[in-house]
């Protein structure tokens, strides 16, 4: 079996985006916005890329993905944010992901989107974010990451993330980037984790999917640590470990892998009323 590569990703097709918005003074700190064909009020999708928290990976890759969104009826709010090599050590990161979701709304009238249905969406480490930002609300008053009135998240479709953070902090998905946007380990931060770390903001309220690939093994064991966790705090979650798919073919639009993806985005988005 050939799985996709890193390099196979960083290939993919880019996709010019409709309109693009600065959320930030900084460089990184901007977001593309595709709206759907479909007749207005457009739900909406805020797409997080991953790459290991890396600044090397950008939003590129998801073009193809974003123009599949938007074919399916959604307006997709793809985000830029700072990473580890440009910036993004903790808290930033966070930050700007935070910044780019609460930015939103100050175009929402001018593209007609409907907050009512909002589904965060990630891939890898923005997976992670995606979970994170479904949780936000859940984050005390007294971490550099919180703030007064986050968007609200009704929908999470994490794909291959690093759902729990903390176990993810020690063996083979740790690394340099990983420990300099969560502040350190586990351990010598637990104030990062604690308010960083999806699986320490449970229940996190919102409905989520979460679909990884069989061959994608670390991920798809840590997704079932999560996943276990979510359920027993409550949560409404469904994992879907799709057969044969590592960890790129879930967000490579041209493979079967893809079609079991945008099958559960169509039907999250659905049980979503």
């Amino acid at each position: 079996m050939t799985l996709l590569t890193a390099e196979d990703y960083q290939r993919f097709p880019a996709v010019a985006p409709d309109c693009r918005y600065a959320y930030g003074s900084h460089n990184q700190q901007f977001g593309e916005l595709t709206l759907p064909s479909a007749a207005p009020p457009h739900p909406v999708i805020i797409l997080i890329h991953g790459g290991g928290y890396r600044e090397i990976y950008d939003i590129v890759p998801l073009g193809t993905v974003v123009a599949a969104l938007a074919d399916a009826g959604f307006a997709v709010w793809n985000i830029e944010y700072r990473r580890f090599g440009n910036g993004g050590d903790y808290p930033q990161m966070f930050h700007d992901v935070g910044a780019a979701a609460d930015y939103l709304p100050q175009v929402a009238q001018a593209h007609k989107l409907d907050f009512s249905r909002v589904i965060s969406v990630g891939h890898s480490a923005g997976g992670h974010l995606a979970l994170w930002l479904a949780g936000r609300h859940k984050i005390a008053a007294s971490s550099p990451l919180f703030v007064s009135d986050p968007l609200s998240i009704h929908g999470v479709l994490a794909l291959a993330p690093l759902a729990d953070v903390s176990a993810g902090s020690v063996g083979e998905l740790s690394s340099d980037a990983l420990l300099a946007v969560m502040g350190g380990t586990a351990r010598t931060a637990p104030e990062a984790y604690r308010n960083g770390c999806p699986a320490k903001l449970l229940p996190l309220g919102a409905r989520q999917r979460i679909i990884v690939g069989s061959e994608d093994k670390s991920m798809l064991a840590n997704a079932r640590r999560y996943s276990d966790a979510a359920q027993e705090a409550g949560d409404e979650v469904a994992l879907q470990v799709i057969a044969g798919a590592g960890h790129f073919e879930i967000v490579a639009v041209e493979t079967a892998a893809w079609t079991e993806t945008r099958a559960a985005l169509l039907q999250l988005s659905a049980d979503l009323g």
